[in-house]
């Protein structure tokens, strides 16, 4: 009798109804959410381009300025990137094209293999520079915080290590290596040869496919654009760079990433995704800023001093948008292209008959995934509030000092310091 009565009380009704309601609300979003990887897998499909007959007519025959920088990376040009560029020479025709190839110090082959490259890019007549610098980067060091004259250099800082005294900066360093590689497009620029994009490509594993279709982003119309990058999938590589269309850094390293909205249901859809920074392994950048005086900087050793730093390839893009203001048509990182650090990495991201890199599985949990961690970890960290004490005291020192203490790229910055070593570089 009694437990007839439970069987009918209110209370078990109302559980069993709450149940099913909750049943249905899940199965709903979980087809909802399987809906959009169908419609996310198909926008990939649509936005990749396998050869330039199929380009849109505004992104055809334009001219492309080549830049990669290596160090210590003989065995990946080696099995693929060296193959991987030559291919791309021939999609996009040589007459469109410039190759600037900088190299310094490395400590395996690197120069030996790109000596063998040169030599192909030259049978080929195929436009290039090929920096072999002999500088290593324990010369760099060993150059001193101290000039000839007594001057204190730019790039060195005091840091915590023991007895080291003044120490070596990794980022003006690369800073200054990434405008070096550059020096080609300028003097061409000023005997009247024009490009219309720059490509910057890493050490990493890529196929022209992959360039056609990041020239073709946006149909074209960016200032810049990306890929994604990868060494072990599903989690994405570049977070000191990539920051979404709030620039705030990515809420999880795996798919679909991003914290903002704006991002978020753009990579969900599989659309170019509006950013405000990336490189992420390969980037397209346009010529116009770079032409009007734009060039790639780290933040103040004042600043950097402060155990604060910031990647050159996120400070370029606060200041391109400084410089274009209302002209910028946007960052974007596509999600139709994905790179790889190792051919494994690259081979995992193009899986399936459709060159998939998630699946409905990895789809569902992501969003999932992605609602929690939004909730649980807010827009306003303890690592970003101490970034701005840092910052607002060095302000605030620099009341008495001649420099002038400003820096436009705030969303840049982070709680590290980078120091350059013989064999390498290490965080402080």
């Amino acid at each position: 009798m009694l437990l007839r009565r439970y069987r009918r009380s209110p209370r078990r009704r109302l559980l069993k109804a709450v149940l099913y309601i909750l049943t249905c609300l899940f199965l709903f979003d979980l087809l909802t959410i399987l809906k959009q990887h169908r419609e996310f897998s198909r926008n990939l499909q649509a936005h990749t381009y396998n050869d330039v007959a199929s380009l849109p007519s505004s992104v055809k025959n334009q001219k492309v300025f080549i830049v990669a920088q290596f160090w210590t990376n003989a065995k990946i040009i080696q099995d693929r990137w060296g193959q991987a560029l030559l291919d791309l020479v021939a999609t996009l025709g040589k007459e469109n094209v410039y190759i600037s190839i900088y190299e310094s110090g490395s400590l395996d082959r690197t120069k030996d293999v790109l000596k063998m490259l040169d030599d192909i890019l030259a049978e080929q007549n195929i436009p290039r520079s090929v920096i072999l610098d002999p500088t290593s980067h324990a010369d760099e060091i060993n150059v001193g915080p101290i000039d000839e004259q007594g001057n204190p250099r730019a790039g060195w800082i005091q840091t915590t290590t023991v007895g080291a005294g003044k120490e070596l900066r990794r980022i003006p360093y690369l800073a200054r290596l990434r405008n070096t590689s550059l020096k080609v497009l300028f003097d061409h620029h000023a005997q009247g040869i024009e490009y219309d994009k720059i490509l910057y490509l890493n050490d990493v594993v890529f196929r022209p496919s992959d360039v056609l279709t990041l020239l073709a982003t946006n149909q074209g119309s960016f200032t810049s654009a990306c890929a994604l990058d990868f060494h072990y999938p599903p989690d994405y590589y570049d977070t000191f760079v990539l920051r979404d269309s709030k620039g705030d850094g990515t809420v999880m390293k795996s798919f679909p990433y991003f914290r903002s909205e704006d991002s978020r249901n753009a990579i969900l859809a599989g659309r170019p995704t509006k950013v405000q920074s990336c490189w992420n392994g390969m980037i397209v950048l346009d010529t116009a800023p770079f032409y009007d005086g734009l060039r790639f900087r780290a933040l103040p050793d004042s600043l950097a001093s402060k155990h604060l730093e910031a990647s050159e390839c996120c400070l370029i893009h606060t200041d391109m948008m400084a410089m274009m203001g209302s002209a910028a048509r946007g960052i974007y990182v596509n999600p139709s292209v994905r790179v790889g650090y190792t051919v494994n990495a690259y081979n995992l991201t193009h899986s399936g008959p459709d060159q998939n890199f998630v699946s409905g599985t990895q789809y569902v949990t992501g969003v999932w995934l992605n609602r929690i961690k939004r909730k649980i970890l807010g827009r306003v960290t303890k690592a970003t509030q101490d970034v701005g004490r840092k910052m607002e005291r060095w302000r605030k020192e620099g009341s008495s000092s001649l420099e002038s203490r400003d820096e436009s790229g705030e969303m840049c910055i982070i709680d590290e310091q980078h120091i350059l070593i013989w064999n390498g570089w290490k965080h402080v």
